[in-house]
């Protein structure tokens, strides 16, 4: 697939797949208070995880629910720990160095089974699409800005705040920030869902998330406060 396409249609793809992947996500629940964590300065990671299979992400695909989940506000939770930051940071990394690669199946690795069945069921193709893309090459890479606003939940999960960026955006969009509910399998920290909007009080309709966690600390944006705008 990657000789039929340019240098920017491989960008574009990606782009498209992430924003994607973004913008599905699970049910958000109660409004907190802002954080900053300093952003992860970038350091080379492989992915190397062990893959899932085809097969294994088409059956969670067609396993998913079709409907809408209800918008609520962002889970509160109390100030994860730096060692938690760090794991948090980690896998993160890999992530990215996986979308880089084009290695989809690596990437859902990372992944709860949850977080499959609904992002990939949602969008009819999308994980056939997603299973197999081209690498990101000519300098350009995936990354993530954050985390930020990392905080344990009661039900023993981890939110993060994170603003991914893919190519050589000049200035990336805030829109695009996404708060990350990590879970804890085997030993690992997956990401179990993806929080994209959220209800804020006096606001009729939803905001982005990003409204409510702010810019990634360090960006060069305008401060985000709470509003209905």
């Amino acid at each position: 697939m990657k000789q039929f396409l340019s240098r920017a249609g491989r960008v574009d793809l990606l782009r498209l797949i992430a924003l994607a992947l973004l913008t599905c996500g699970g049910i958000t629940q109660h409004a907190s208070a802002l954080q900053a964590t300093p952003t992860a300065s970038p350091i080379a990671v492989s992915c190397d995880v062990t893959p899932r299979s085809s097969a294994e992400i088409l059956t969670l695909a067609g396993t998913g629910s079709s409907g809408t989940d209800q918008i609520l506000e962002l889970p509160a939770g109390d100030d994860a720990d730096p060692a938690t930051t760090a794991a948090i940071t980690a896998v993160l990394r890999e992530m990215v160095a996986c979308l880089t690669s084009g290695d989809m199946l690596r990437f859902y690795a990372l992944h709860s089974d949850d977080w499959l069945r609904q992002s990939l069921g949602a969008v009819d193709g999308m994980a056939i699409l997603t299973t197999s893309i081209p690498p990101l090459d000519d300098g350009h890479r995936a990354r993530y800005l954050g985390p930020w606003h990392v905080q344990f939940l009661p039900d023993g999960r981890v939110l993060a705040a994170v603003l991914l960026v893919v190519g050589d955006d000049p200035r990336p969009d805030p829109n695009r920030t996404r708060v990350l509910i990590f879970s804890r399998r085997d030993g690992r920290w997956l990401v179990d869902e993806t929080i994209a909007s959220v209800r804020i009080t006096d606001c009729v309709l939803p905001v982005d998330v990003a409204a409510v966690v702010g810019p990634p600390p360090g960006a060069l944006f305008d401060t985000w406060s709470a509003s209905c705008d």
